[in-house]
């Protein structure tokens, strides 16, 4: 409460002291002097004058724009600094203002004498008597003050005839009064005030000299004796009514009351000194002390007169009403003296000017600046002429105070000469002429200035303010120049702060006094646009760097013995407060730390004389005081008001933690670089008051997890646990028991990780010694005992860590109780796959996963109890006790039990805690709220992933900044901190919570029996089989309507994991996703009546489930879903739930029928044409003898004879049909793995016709028998169609819907070469087997099942005798067409016999089977046969030929076929071969793409051939013919 004692202008203040008076509360005497405070700046021209003639001196009306400004302060200055004043006043009181409340004047009268007899109060002459007892107490108690009044509030005018005694002052209740009437008093107190000043300003005039401000060491330890129990007197004296003792006492007891004293009034001496006037029986209260009496002088300067000064005394009447004024020549002694024992003129000069500067104070403290400006300017060039450095430098910064006063009144001024540095010397030698002699630029400076203009102010301005930072440090040099009266330390490190924070405003306001800055300076004003100190103010003058390089000449050495704790104190906290508006906080935190660590050893000694005055120990002596001053904060410990101390002892160490980077539960840097102004300190009220929903929301405590952990990262751990030591000790020596409990749980907090930690890692040790764990546990349990003895209640300390929680997890039921949630689109799926005849594999099936709590999300039933298992971690080195846990929820009623658990160090703990809903909905687990022994109880979120925070890779922060999360450096001045670039944190911790869905009962259903005797299942490989399940329904009042059957088998999963490899190959994969949808090992085998499956209560249900034998099957799962839906399926319109039963089943496949090699040989075309020449003879001989066509298109499919006839049979049967007589023959190699005989049957079917069916080519299919004996391997010789295969390049396809794309491009690391083999390998042997099939049975057991033929791999070697070329060349020899005589005589499909020296035609017929035209170019290759290379092609006397044997041929269609013929005549006999081949001649290019008339969006197909053209390129084909032309010719004189 009050001005700031630290404000540049704290010179200009008129110190008033305001005093409870009488029967007063609390809140009543803060409320009165919260009236007074508006009204703290009087105007002089609202002021009343004095009518007194002598009391003129200080009359308002000679400056009526001047203001004085009031400190009002409800406390003393400390009593070591009674020694400053006159040399400065604004530290003693000056005006002494009691303040007294009537309602408890008229209650007290009321009580004494009881109703009036209208009913109302009577005030009594004697209460306001007693005022007056008490107004002459407070004269007696502060005679160095000048005024003294008692202000009687809420004073009602009812009673008229009641008088008030003089010097008190009525003030009416608030309702009743009006906007002026405070002002109106203290413009009444003002006027005695200055009346006071004309007396106290011409007793002083009166003296010689006025000696400089104690330093001595002597006077140090007089002054500072018991300071700390002066205080604790002083307040005591203030909180009621003011002791009576008396004040003119010769007794030894008056000597401490001494020290309060201003050293330069006199001190009380006998009557006969004094002169009295008048009769009055109570004296005014504006008139000063009856007599002063000043000390010895302490300066060494004035030793030449040291023994007339000390032997005169000098006496100022008090006047009275009425009395007679003395003449100024009463007053003053005369001490012009004669001979050598006279003092000199220095010392008179020097006297006179020290009495000049006090003078010159009391017109500064008055309002009148300008004759303030004029005794000032005179007073320092006396000053400075006798080399009087201190009062010099006293001068100089009055008139600075003077200077900054009228520019913040908006006057103009001029600055004197003798402020500059460079000033003339002349002002100095001048000034010795005559004492009376007035310098120039001073007065006559002064009076002109209401004439000049507003610019003439400006420029003032301007020059001040380049003219301040030389003149403060001459100011400061001439106070460091005093050698033989230096300046108390206390003052000057007070003159410092006031001129460091005059500095720091200009500063703040970009270098410039202006209106702003004075704001700031005289009323402490916050600016309404505060700047940017995030970033560097180079360029303002005076910088930063200069203003604390000052401000640190002000931090008090520890060396010092002049400063008591208390001035220490305050000269910290004034450093303190100039460094927090600069924004230099680091350098804060250091004054605070070393703050602390002075207040440490003040508050044990205040402890012990506390506990020796109450009689106590000093233990419980303060802690008491603080439980009864209601002392969060420390305040009551010392007692000393919440308004006086601002914000609490807890709150600033708060801030010095902030500083440093302690990591605390509410710890928010509140650093703003953005802000000059000092912080606001609400962290203690925001700890006391109930915690709020928002504090321990999710959000909030991620954010403060995230602030926690940027914080670990800032400055160092060790410097942070040494302050939080530091604060521990402030506040055990207090004690306060919150800021005690609270630093430390910073401390452990801190001194944490901040992580959580896996199971299995140490990284979420403490770096603490376990010894100190210990200790600070035991202290919190200490502490928290202690409180609860003095009946203090909610005393709890905050938890250190905010991962306490690490899981929440519900108890799995068992398995086929535990229900399932499913959509409706889950439903719908289900009766698709039912729908199809073949269920494919590859369609989702909903219902066809296990019901884990990974998958599946955890249902309650209501009304049923759950267990959940809680996870709590410790990762500290002490038990931590957890009185009670309970489980938090959100959404239906949840009632959860209470828990306890004791923590061992370092560890993980699990407990379990039930609940049980109460009703069907929603339910969700959002945390614990646990009540941890000795802290507070707090809702903890679940953090079950590990987390640790990432450390960025690059700085992007320095200084404070750094330990602002999110918020980057700017990049230049011009750019705000607001605007910066954000830092989106990659991993955050993410608090998880347990969603669970409360559901009604559902029906249970149970396996009442199955088929297989113990559930296992034996079969071959192939082989299948069938079982029955017979299912009951225990519910007797809910049926079953809803039953879902699923399947699950040992190959499925190494299948899907073999086809999730992206690096297999087409043909691979295709045989991975054929084996896993045709081949599924189990199958139900439903009935009409088994669409719709239903089980009535109390009912049972048979079901009918196949088994196939595959190799790798060991086991399976019947998974069996079940509801009652109690609606149509169509009509579910919200998700459903059922249960699930499972029934395992072991199945064992033996291998049957095993492939062992398979091998494809060409073979030759001989035997069908030597078949189709013996059915034309036959048929032609018939048709000669009359006989039917025995001939037949279409055979049956009949079996092949055994044994050694069983190729006999084979080969009758080619050439029979109407197709290619093109065939190879297809070797088997089986081998029986089964202990019994095996029959195998194995069948071919020849090429589909058009008006064929794919069941009719298996009719006509002939079937190879074979009986295997166990172990044996067999060979099976199969005659099978070649096949062309139209594009043997296509894409492989795949049989996954979710792989089917429309652009196919090959994914495979191949070369195009070795993948166009590898996909004509695939279709080549698709083709095989679509044309054969095999069956085995085993005879008397009745088993039987399939051959497994998928294991045949073609090599290309397989292929090429297996596939058809694309252009088929055919080559004969025809005769001539006028040869009569037959010469050419056909014996095979392409041997001839022929005659030489005959022309013969060789005719070549060429058949295009691709789908695209080609322009081809025949080739013919005549040759000797069984010859070298070199003679098989002489042909010159042996061959003639009539045309080309190279000839293009036209374009050749597809499909279509050509011929050509050469004209040959065989010279000589022998064997000669003519072979051919067909050579595109250059590529045929399609025609322009049709696209589609709506999206001219190209086919699928066309799609496919452009994906292909990346394997299939188009070049030049060759294609050469399979079978030469054999030519035998013959002499025709031979007949062989």
């Amino acid at each position: 409460m009050g001005s700031d004692p630290l404000s540049p202008i704290a010179p200009a203040r008129v110190r008033a002291l305001l005093l409870p008076v009488g029967k007063i509360k609390r809140s009543r005497f803060v409320s009165f002097v919260r009236r007074l405070e508006p009204e703290n700046v009087v105007r002089l021209g609202d002021v009343s004058p004095d009518r007194r003639p002598n009391r003129t001196m200080f009359s308002p009306l000679a400056f009526p724009t001047g203001m004085i400004v009031y400190n009002l302060s409800t406390s003393l200055s400390p009593s070591t600094q009674a020694g400053l004043s006159p040399f400065e006043l604004f530290r003693q009181p000056l005006l002494i203002l009691g303040i007294a409340d009537d309602t408890e004047l008229r209650a007290r009268s009321y009580d004494v004498h009881g109703d009036s007899a209208d009913g109302g109060r009577i005030p009594v002459a004697s209460d306001l008597s007693h005022l007056s007892q008490n107004l002459d107490e407070l004269r007696e108690c502060y005679p160095s003050a000048l005024v003294h009044h008692i202000l009687l509030f809420d004073h009602l005018h009812e009673n008229f005839h009641v008088h008030i005694p003089e010097g008190i002052i009525a003030v009416p209740p608030l309702k009743q009064s009006r906007t002026t009437t405070i002002k109106t008093v203290m413009c009444d107190v003002t006027t005695s005030l200055l009346a006071e000043f004309t007396t106290f300003a011409k007793s002083l005039q009166g003296l010689p000299s006025i000696n400089s401000p104690a330093t001595s060491q002597s006077t140090y330890r007089a002054s500072t004796h018991s300071a700390w129990q002066a205080e604790q007197t002083q307040g005591q004296t203030s909180g009621g009514l003011v002791d009576s003792r008396d004040s003119r006492s010769e007794s030894p007891a008056d000597i401490a009351r001494r020290v309060q004293q201003r050293m330069s009034i006199p001190a009380p001496v006998t009557s006969t000194s004094s002169v009295q006037h008048g009769s009055s029986s109570s004296p005014r209260s504006t008139s000063p002390p009856d007599s002063v009496q000043f000390p010895p002088p302490s300066d060494r300067n004035d030793s030449l007169g040291a023994t007339e000064e000390n032997s005169v005394e000098n006496t100022v009447s008090r006047s009275t009403a009425g009395s007679t004024v003395r003449a100024p020549s009463q007053d003053r002694v005369s001490i012009q003296g004669f001979g050598s024992g006279s003092l000199s003129e220095r010392v008179r000069n020097k006297g006179k000017g020290r009495v000049g500067l006090v003078v010159g104070t009391l017109y500064l403290n008055a309002g009148r600046w300008p004759d303030a400006v004029r005794e000032l300017v005179e007073s320092a060039c006396i000053a400075k002429a006798n080399i009087d450095h201190l009062w010099h430098a006293k001068a100089l910064e009055n008139v600075l105070v003077c200077l900054l006063m009228l520019a913040w009144a908006g006057m103009d001024f001029q600055i004197p000469q003798i402020c500059y540095p460079n000033a003339d010397k002349s002002t100095s030698s001048s000034s010795l002429k005559s004492p009376h002699h007035t310098p120039t630029n001073s007065s006559s400076d002064i009076s002109s200035t209401q004439s000049l203009s507003v610019a003439n102010r400006l420029v003032s301005l301007q020059n001040l303010t380049n003219l301040l930072p030389d003149f403060l440090s001459t100011i400061l040099s001439l106070y460091s120049r005093s050698t033989g009266e230096s300046l108390p330390q206390i003052a000057f490190s007070e003159c410092i702060i006031r001129f460091a924070r005059l500095l720091t405003a200009m500063h703040l306001c970009g270098g410039k006094l202006d209106d702003r800055a004075l704001r700031h300076v005289v009323l402490n004003a916050p600016s309404s646009r505060p700047p940017n100190l995030a970033i560097p103010r180079l360029t303002v003058i005076p910088t930063r760097t200069e203003i604390s390089s000052m401000l640190f000449r002000a931090f008090p050495s520890h060396s010092s013995i002049e400063l008591s704790t208390t001035e220490r104190i305050i000269v910290l906290a004034g450093i303190v407060s100039v460094l927090s508006s600069l924004g230099l906080h680091r350098k804060k935190a250091l004054v605070l730390k070393e703050m602390v660590t002075t207040l440490i050893p003040g508050l044990i000694q205040a402890r012990k004389v506390g506990a020796a005055e109450m009689g106590v120990h000093p233990a419980a002596g303060l802690a008491a005081l603080n439980a009864i001053g209601g002392g969060g904060g420390g305040a009551g410990a010392l007692n000393v008001d919440g308004g006086d101390i601002g914000s609490g002892v807890e709150d600033i160490l708060g801030m010095l933690g902030n500083v440093y980077g302690v990591v605390g539960y509410k710890s928010s840097l509140t650093i703003d670089s953005h802000s000059h102004q000092p912080e606001s300190i609400n962290q203690t009220a925001e700890s006391d008051s109930p915690p709020k929903l928002e504090e321990h929301s999710d959000q909030a405590i991620v954010a403060r997890i995230l602030h926690s952990s940027n914080l670990r990262s800032f400055g160092s751990r060790n410097l942070k646990m040494d302050v939080l030591r530091s604060c521990i000790n402030l506040c055990e020596a207090l004690p306060d028991f919150h800021g005690v409990l609270r630093f430390t749980s910073e401390l452990l907090r801190t001194a944490g990780s901040g992580i959580a930690p896996s199971p299995d890692s140490s990284d979420g040790s403490t770096l603490l010694a376990r010894e100190e764990q210990v200790r600070l546990a035991t202290s919190i349990s200490r502490t928290i005992g202690a409180a609860k003895k003095l009946g203090l209640d909610g005393v709890e300390a905050e938890y250190w860590d905010d991962f306490l929680l690490r899981g929440v997890e519900l108890q799995n039921p068992a398995s086929w109780r535990a229900p399932s949630a499913h959509a409706k689109s889950e439903l719908d799926d289900a009766s698709a796959i039912e729908e199809q005849k073949e269920k494919s594999p590859f369609i989702y099936n909903p219902f066809l996963r296990k019901p884990s709590a990974a998958a599946i999300e955890p249902l309650l039933v209501s009304g049923e109890q759950a267990d959940f298992r809680v996870t709590l971690q410790n990762p500290y080195d002490f038990d931590v006790d957890v009185e009670w846990l309970r489980l938090e929820s959100r959404g239906v009623e949840f009632e959860s039990t209470r828990q306890g658990v004791a923590m061992g160090p370092y560890r993980t703990q699990t407990l379990f805690v039930s609940g049980t809903p109460r009703s069907p909905g929603s339910l969700n687990i959002t945390g614990c709220l646990i009540k941890v022994r000795g802290c507070k109880e707090r809702r903890y979120p679940i953090f079950t992933d590990p987390w640790s925070p990432k450390r960025a890779s690059k700085i992007e922060n320095m200084g404070l900044l750094a330990a602002r999360r999110g918020i980057t450096r700017p990049s230049s001045a011009n750019e705000d901190t607001t605007k910066a670039r954000k830092i989106v944190p990659s991993t955050d911790p993410k608090p998880s919570s347990v969603h669970l869905n409360v559901v009604p009962k559902q029906p249970i259903v149970v396996i009442k029996s199955t088929s297989l005797s113990q559930a296992a299942i034996m079969i071959l490989e192939g082989e299948t089989k069938t079982f029955t399940i017979t299912l009951q329904n225990l519910s007797t009042i809910t049926p079953v309507d809803l039953i879902l059957l699923s399947f699950q088998d040992s190959t499925a999963a190494p299948i899907q994991a073999a086809m999730s490899n992206k690096n297999l190959p087409p043909a691979e994969l295709y045989e991975l996703e054929l084996l896993f949808s045709q081949k599924q090992a189990f199958r139900w085998r439903q009935k009409g009546s088994d669409r719709d499956a239903s089980i009535p209560p109390g009912g049972t249900a048979q079901f009918e489930i196949e088994v196939l034998g595959k190799p790798g099957l060991t086991s399976g799962i019947i998974q069996i879903d079940y509801t009652h839906l109690g609606i149509p399926r169509s009509d579910v319109r919200d998700r459903f739930y059922t249960r699930q039963l499972t029934i395992p089943i072991t199945i064992t496949v033996n291998a049957g029928v095993e492939l062992v090699r398979v091998d494809l040989l060409p073979f030759t075309g001989e035997f069908a044409w030597v078949n189709q020449q013996q059915r034309k003879q036959l048929a032609n001989g018939s048709a000669e003898s009359g006989t039917p066509n025995l001939q037949r298109q279409r055979t049956a499919s009949r079996p092949i004879a055994r044994g050694e006839n069983r190729f006999q049979s084979l080969f009758e049967r080619l050439g029979v049909g109407l197709q290619e007589n093109k065939h190879c023959l297809l070797l088997l190699d089986l081998r029986n793995a089964w202990p019994h005989p095996l029959s195998i049957s194995l069948q071919v079917r020849e090429h589909r016709t058009h008006d064929e069916s794919f069941e009719d080519t298996w009719r006509r299919a002939y079937t190879v028998h074979e009986i295997l004996q166990p172990g044996h391997v067999s060979r099976l010789v199969l005659l099978l169609p070649k096949i062309y295969l139209k594009n043997p390049h296509a894409p492989i396809p795949t049989l996954n819907p979710k792989n089917q794309r429309q652009f196919v491009v090959s994914a495979s690391k191949m070369s195009p070469e070795v993948e166009r083999a590898a996909r004509e390998a695939f279709w080549s042997r698709e083709e095989v087997l679509n044309h054969v099939r095999g069956t085995w049975e085993e005879d008397g057991s009745g088993r039987k099942g399939d051959v497994e033929l998928r294991g045949i791999r073609l090599s290309p070697r397989m292929v090429d005798a297996f596939r058809i070329e694309d252009v088929g060349i055919d080559l004969g020899i025809v005769a001539s067409a006028d040869e009569t005589e037959k010469l050419v005589h056909q014996t095979g499909r392409s041997r001839f016999e022929v005659r030489t020296d005959k022309f013969l035609t060789l005719r070549s017929r060429i058949v295009n089977r691709t789908q695209q035209p080609i322009y081809p170019l025949l080739r013919l290759q005549p040759s000797l046969r069984n010859q070298p290379h070199n003679i098989a092609l002489d042909l010159s006397k042996r061959f003639a030929w009539n045309g080309l044997l190279q000839r293009p041929l036209p374009l050749l269609a597809a499909g279509q076929s050509t011929e050509v013929d050469l004209g040959i005549c065989l010279l000589c006999r022998g064997e000669f071969e003519v072979g051919a081949s067909v050579e595109e001649v250059r590529l045929w290019k399609p025609p322009p793409e049709k696209t589609d008339a709506e999206g001219g969006r190209a086919t699928a197909d066309t799609n496919v051939l452009y994906a292909n053209k990346a394997i299939v390129e188009r070049e030049r084909r060759i294609w050469h013919a399979r079978e030469g032309c054999l030519i035998i010719a013959k002499d025709e004189d031979k007949d062989d």
